[in-house]
């Protein structure tokens, strides 16, 4: 009887161990087989995919849209062009009219973003853009106040083969450019200036370019 009963327990032990080790093997198929098939997945579907990361107060243009022409008119006579976004993080604000209060308040914001990366602040530039080919005026006390910034009139902006009209830019809005000539960015009006240097100083911490 005793034997019976020590042959029913090994038995049942054998089995519990059977189990045992195939929920281990599960487990370890779980572990190195799914994050493997989520990584293919993401790779394959990857443009259908939204943008990761964290982004304070902006919105993320993905894919990020590349500046084939850009010339813009500047005050002082000369011709703002590609050549000139290289080596810099550049924002565009563009503004219809003349520069009213939400207009001088994001350069006011942009400004005290810049400085606040200090060191790196020569690394980002400012240009208060007219939608149309034309100088653009705006108060001596404001350009007084904003001496780094420059200035002047659209002539031409075409991203990937598409020529962008004035109406299509946005007055009030602000574009980040990256130093490759990328549009990658935009602000509103309502950007505060927190927001703005969360987000440009985590891009000139990551970025090895501008």
């Amino acid at each position: 009887m005793v034997a019976i009963q020590s042959k029913a327990a090994y038995k049942k032990r054998l089995i519990m161990e059977t189990k045992k080790n195939e929920r281990a093997g599960y487990y370890l198929i779980a572990v190195f087989v799914v994050p493997l098939l989520i990584a293919i997945i993401m790779y394959t579907y990857r443009q259908h995919l939204p943008a990761i990361g964290s982004v304070a107060s902006g919105q993320l243009i993905h894919p990020a849209q590349p500046i084939e022409i850009l010339q813009i008119q500047m005050n002082d006579g000369t011709v703002f062009d590609n050549q000139r976004l290289t080596s810099k993080w550049t924002y565009l604000v563009f503004q219809s009219h003349s520069c009213d209060l939400n207009c001088e308040a994001s350069l006011f914001k942009l400004r005290q973003a810049r400085i606040a990366t200090g060191r790196d602040s020569n690394r980002v530039q400012i240009i208060l853009v007219h939608p149309h080919e034309q100088s653009f005026d705006i108060e001596q006390q404001i350009h007084n106040r904003h001496q780094d910034l420059k200035i002047g009139g659209l002539k031409t902006l075409q991203v990937e083969k598409q020529v962008l009209q004035p109406e299509q830019l946005g007055a009030g809005y602000i574009y980040l450019i990256d130093p490759n000539g990328n549009l990658m960015m935009k602000y509103d009006h309502k950007a505060s200036s927190r927001g703005l240097l969360k987000d440009i100083k985590k891009l000139l911490k990551i970025s090895n370019i501008g």
